[in-house]
């Protein structure tokens, strides 16, 4: 992993709270045949940190899965990364490109196989729309058989409301959490058919609780799977630390950006 900084990492196992290395958690994901990193998106670090973790897992048989990218696309690299993912049904806009740019250069020139795995284009929009009649009959039965607790359900509501500034009805509450199921189950399945796999995508889709490998461990209960969040770094660990409990594996803490306030203006789409 020499092309990211070191120094500038921060990895702690949630469950013993102990400082690993970038090379030490490289050689303990190695171990699993489905990892799962997350991001903030709009954090270059945590771009730059997982296409170096990606080039140090990087093996034989291994494909990668993007939350960037509909279900049922693969991306035919060639000599230039954008132009590539672009023709796959990747959003440059609307990710921020070129944001991602050192996790997917790192991911082509590995010569790892990148597939996509969120709901296709509109399949969002449909499930808001419909509710559960949009969804494909896979996806209705994975529903089904994984339903998420109440308080992983609750704890879902809450942070789609805090997503949108605090601003989301109540009545947009059942069909955002519908398609949020959908897209983590479309994940969870890509990555089930295409094992070994590293799926990346936002903290909340690698979360334990209500994300992936919940799914994962209903449909695939017998796999190995390792989740890392990626976080910026607030405050004192030990007031970090509690509230990330249960939710993943191993953290990776960054330092902080600087951004623009999100909710100053921020007005609901109708």
């Amino acid at each position: 992993m020499e092309s990211y900084n070191a120094a500038a990492a921060e990895i702690i196992h949630i469950a013993t709270g102990e400082v690993l290395s970038p090379q030490t958690l490289a050689g303990i994901l190695r171990s699993s045949e489905i990892v799962l990193l997350g991001e903030l998106h709009d954090n270059p670090s945590h771009h730059q940190a997982r296409g170096a973790l990606i080039a140090a897992l990087a093996r034989p048989g291994m494909t990668i899965v993007a939350e960037h990218l509909p279900v049922g696309s693969r991306v035919v690299f060639t000599d230039a990364t954008l132009p590539a993912l672009e023709a796959a049904g990747f959003n440059a806009s609307s990710w921020g490109w070129p944001l991602h740019a050192p996790l997917f250069d790192a991911i082509r020139l590995a010569g790892l196989p990148l597939v996509g795995g969120n709901l296709a284009k509109g399949m969002s929009k449909e499930i808001v729309k419909n509710r559960q009649q949009a969804f494909t009959p896979e996806v209705a039965e994975i529903f089904k058989a994984a339903p998420l607790s109440e308080a992983a359900r609750n704890k879902l509501d809450q942070d789609l409301t805090d997503g949108h500034c605090g601003q989301l009805p109540q009545r947009y509450l059942e069909p955002m959490q519908l398609a949020q199921r959908a897209a983590d189950i479309s994940m969870a399945v890509t990555l089930k058919d295409n094992k070994p796999a590293v799926l990346v995508a936002g903290n909340g889709h690698v979360r334990k609780d209500y994300g992936v490998p919940q799914v994962l461990v209903a449909v695939a209960p017998t796999l190995t799977v390792t989740t890392v969040g990626f976080y910026e770094r607030t405050a004192a660990l030990a007031e970090m630390l509690p509230a990330l409990a249960g939710r993943y594996d191993y953290v990776w803490f960054t330092d902080a950006i600087e951004r623009p306030d999100p909710c100053e203006n921020f007005k609901l789409k109708k």
